[in-house]
This record gives C-alpha cells, structure tokens and sequence, in this order.
C-alpha cells in the first residue's frame, strides 16, 4: 500500500469534501484493507468484515464535508471504524446468546470457526452472570436460562413478582454494562493493532 504524503492527503480529503469521486475512490484504496482487516479481526467473518468496511466508508461520504476541518484524519477514520466496529459487535454478541440464552453449541461434535466465537461469546455472558448479586443471578437463571414466568419465580424464591422483575432488570442492565466495557477494550486493542 502506498503511503499519502501528508500534505497530499489533506488535498486528497479537501478533494473528497468537494464530492469528488475520484478522490474518494483514492482514499478507499488507501485504507480499505486496513478496515478489512480490523473487521475481520473482531468479527470473525470475511462477509460481516466487508459489510464493516462498506459501513465506514459509507459514514466518511456521507460525512465528507467534515473532512475540511480535519488535520489527523486516521485519528478520525479510527473513530469511525471503532464507533462501527463496536456497534457490530454489540449487535452480534446480542444475536449470539440473545440475551434470552447460552446457545448449546457444546452438543455438536462439529467444531468451527463460529463455535469458537460462540464458546468466546458464551463464556463472557457467563462471566457476566456470574458478576452479579446472589439474588439477581438466580433470577436471571430461573427466567432467561431455565425459562420460568416472573410468578413462578416469586413463588419459588419466596418474593413478590414485581421483586423479580426489579431484580431482573437489575440484572440485564449489569449484564450489558459488564460486556459494554469488555468488548470496548477488544475493539480498542483492534484499533490499535490494525490502524497504526
């Protein structure tokens, strides 16, 4: 890949700010296999990697006018892909274990690439269960895991059905700031890896 001088890539993004395809084309070649390759890292899949990078650079068009007022472009370009990358992950990680379930991919005897994933994924969902108050965690056990109505919870744990669901928002909201903060580190370090 070809370096852009500094000051020819500020002409470039000044360029790119006019809507001048070209430019843009210039700048996509420039940085898109870094994008790439940061994609690929956090998701573990070629196909979510390209959607990432068709994201990001889907953001600097449409924000392109932005591009005059700024002098450290990567730093930028680095937010973008981070803010995207984090939104990418957060959306699999809610796709992968749902929230609602651990999948039960220790059943298959095939073992692949996405298992993997979802052994990762799995893991810090426990790991975020396993954070929580002794009383929130049964909750959230008894109703996301085992699959028992907020009444039958009371009943069991001998509180009443609104103390349930208190302790069971409690806990969602725990449990989303716990991997809020984990996977906020994993893109950074990716960033860092990949962007610089």
């Amino acid at each position: 890949m070809e370096q852009i001088p500094p000051h020819n890539e500020k002409n470039l993004l000044l360029q790119v700010a006019e809507g001048d395809e070209f430019a843009f084309r210039r700048l996509y070649d420039h940085y898109r296999k870094k994008i790439y390759a940061l994609g690929v890292f956090l998701t573990k899949s070629e196909s979510l990697a390209q959607e990432l990078g068709q994201d990001v650079f889907m953001k600097i068009w449409e924000k392109r006018e932005q591009l005059r007022e700024i002098d450290y472009f990567n730093s930028w370009l680095r937010t973008i892909a981070r803010n995207t990358a984090t939104n990418y992950i957060r959306a699999r990680a809610m796709e992968k274990f749902g929230i609602n379930h651990i999948s039960a991919f220790e059943n298959s005897n095939c073992f692949t690439e996405n298992d993997a994933a979802d052994r990762e994924y799995s893991l810090l969902l426990q790991a975020a269960v396993n954070q929580l108050p002794p009383q929130q965690q049964k909750v959230y056990i008894l109703h996301r895991q085992q699959g028992l109505c907020h009444e039958a919870i009371a009943k069991q744990l001998d509180i009443s059905v609104l103390t349930s669901k208190k302790y069971m928002k409690l806990a969602l909201r725990s449990i989303r700031i716990f991997l809020e903060d984990r996977m906020d580190i994993v893109v950074s370090l990716a960033l860092i890896i990949y962007l610089t």
